[in-house]
């Protein structure tokens, strides 16, 4: 079994509780499994960020961000160009938080303070940057997370299972039955099936729905336009889209995207 990879900072940065890194990735980039010893607050200010992690994907658009304990595996893809603001934390910064993933709204004192991180006005050897933004981001962290709420979507520990779900993740347009899946994973489609309902209380169809459901939405916060949605989520017009996204949400596309420029 493959091991994911351990990230570290090195001796120099090893006493700092926070570390901010900025980074920009180029669309379809991705940063496979790996674990930190620090807990991890992943926040992106353009572009979507796909988190997938033992517990679930997350889909994270601006305005939002997740906060992975530390030493969780993780691995990161990007649909569109990303501009990523990342803060590393000690665990023992935030015991309470180290062993969850937890996606967080990052409201305007947040964001700021994070941004700030990366104001040159900052760079001095009294290390203000620190004194000042490290305190108010972490306490900010803490009462993000004790609002947030749980908004993954679900993946199976099982091995086979697992593999159909990634899969899936990678190609949200696939269009394969649960009989070709279950034979490509060398099992039963009943048996694939019972496990589905298992492991993340869906039925397959309703899984991969969801799946196409999130992407959409993530899609959608950022402009994306619903034709192309339609199609790069397998479906044969935008019509027939908005009806299923409509029927799983309660909205149209177009009512999603003003509700989000609302917030």
């Amino acid at each position: 079994m493959n091991r994911p990879n351990v990230q570290t900072f090195g001796a120099a940065r090893a006493s700092a509780v926070l570390i901010a890194q900025s980074i920009d990735y180029a669309d379809g980039s991705h940063e496979i499994a790996h674990v930190h010893h620090r807990a991890q607050l992943v926040y992106a200010t353009g572009g979507i960020v796909r988190v997938v992690t033992p517990f679930g994907l997350w889909m994270l658009t601006p305005g939002q961000s997740l906060l992975i304990g530390s030493a969780v595996e993780h691995a990161l893809h990007m649909v569109g160009e990303v501009s990523m603001r990342t803060l590393y934390i000690q665990p023992e910064a935030l015991p309470e938080l180290a062993y969850e993933c937890r996606a967080l709204k990052v409201e305007a004192l947040l964001h700021a303070s994070i941004l700030g991180m990366f104001d040159p006005v900052l760079d001095d050897p009294e290390d203000t940057r620190g004194t000042l933004l490290v305190p108010l981001i972490l306490r900010l962290i803490r009462h993000a997370f004790a609002q947030a709420s749980e908004s993954q979507l679900p993946l199976p520990a099982n091995a086979r299972l697992r593999r159909v779900c990634e899969s899936l993740i990678a190609e949200p347009r696939n269009n394969e039955s649960l009989e070709y899946w279950a034979e490509q994973v060398g099992a039963s489609g009943r048996t694939v099936a019972r496990l589905f309902r298992q492991e993340t209380g869906m039925t397959f169809g309703q899984w991969r729905e969801q799946l196409r459901v999130t992407d959409a939405m993530s899609r959608l916060a950022v402009g994306a336009d619903v034709t192309a949605i339609a199609d790069e989520l397998g479906y044969t017009d935008a019509r027939t889209f908005g009806a299923m996204f409509r029927r799983v949400t309660g909205m149209t596309p177009q009512q999603f995207r003003l509700s989000v420029a609302r917030e």
